[in-house]
């Protein structure tokens, strides 16, 4: 018995191809029909041919994305009420409220008019010896301003904020709480805002990530 003739599957996708491609330059197509062909023959056969069409790709980097799906309006709302039960907690002296509105992993930082303090065990301490020899009883209705807000997986694998606000800080020189404008760097892990860093390193100002005006 003659056996019937057998074609490499190769040929086949060749000849599949082709015929395809004839049919793309056939009669005056649309953009979009033309677009809808493309992917019929790039997706179904050949997903990763590195000369296939791919023009109509529209190209949003990963960090666009990300950005483009934050809800600035809910996100503000919150860092602000973090802000100001830091704040009331601040001025009414609860180390224990305090604590809740910091973000106390490793890398966060206090800035103080003597320098930096590094380390939730040591920022507790520089605190509560502030509050044993001042008196910080300033209680305004204060707001920040001026956020940036990157999100998730660009730096790091949880949404990140800053924004600058009013701040107290001691000087051990007149033993007085003074008030000036602080550098806040916030993060958002399992869906919690916390405070990071206020005037520390992690501060950022990307133009980029810069939030736009809200009413």
């Amino acid at each position: 018995m003659r056996k019937k003739p057998t074609y490499p599957i190769c040929f086949v996708y060749v000849l599949t191809l082709l015929i395809f491609s004839s049919l793309l330059g056939c009669g005056d197509l649309s953009g979009e029909e033309n677009t809808e062909r493309l992917r019929f023959v790039e997706f179904i056969l050949f997903p990763t041919a590195p000369y296939v069409n791919k023009s109509y790709i529209e190209v949003v980097s990963e960090d666009e994305i990300a950005f483009s799906e934050i809800d600035f309006d809910t996100e503000i709302t919150t860092i602000q009420e973090v802000y100001t039960a830091f704040i009331n907690a601040y001025v009414s002296e609860d180390i224990n409220a305090l604590s809740e509105t910091f973000d106390t992993a490793q890398g966060i930082e206090f800035g103080s008019s003597t320098g930096n303090v590094y380390g939730w065990h040591n920022i507790r301490k520089y605190i509560e010896s502030n509050w044993q020899q001042s008196d910080c009883g300033v209680d305004e209705d204060w707001k920040l301003t001026d956020f940036y807000m990157r999100p998730k997986n660009v730096t790091v694998p949880w949404t990140e904020a800053s924004a600058t606000g009013p701040m107290f800080y001691y000087d051990p020189g007149s033993f007085l709480c003074y008030v000036e404008t602080g550098q806040f760097y916030f993060t958002k892990k399992a869906g919690k805002w916390r405070i990071h860093q206020i005037d520390g390193g992690k501060y950022f100002t990307d133009t980029k990530y810069k939030v736009p005006n809200i009413d």
